[in-house]
């Protein structure tokens, strides 16, 4: 897992890429800690998906940019677009199905 610092290395890490997982949390988001564990340990098994991971205290402008306003967030990039979009309450284990598909199609 990458920690981004600014809008420069988020965006290294998705031309970079072909599939990266970014993660929008807060340190005081336990839901947001619970995916971020989950998340990796998926990742170890998928090493070819990046996963880079934001804390909304530190980089408030670059979520107003992407339109994070709840914790958590995460948008999967594939191949450079945006591909999913996820807030709030949401089934990882669909998610992170559908990104093992575009892994099939993209990486192997």
């Amino acid at each position: 897992m990458i920690m981004i610092q600014n809008q420069e290395t988020l965006q290294e890490a998705i031309q970079q890429n072909k599939i990266v997982i970014v993660q929008f949390g807060s340190e005081s988001c336990a839901p947001c800690k619970a995916l971020q564990n989950r998340i990796q340990t998926w990742n170890q098994r998928h090493p070819a998906v990046c996963h880079v991971y934001a804390t909304v205290a530190e980089l408030p402008e670059l979520c107003a940019q992407m339109g994070v306003f709840t914790v958590p967030t995460i948008f999967v990039y594939v191949e450079g677009k945006l591909t999913i979009q996820q807030s709030g309450y949401f089934s990882l284990d669909l998610m992170l199905g559908q990104i093992e598909k575009y892994e099939h199609l993209f990486v192997e």
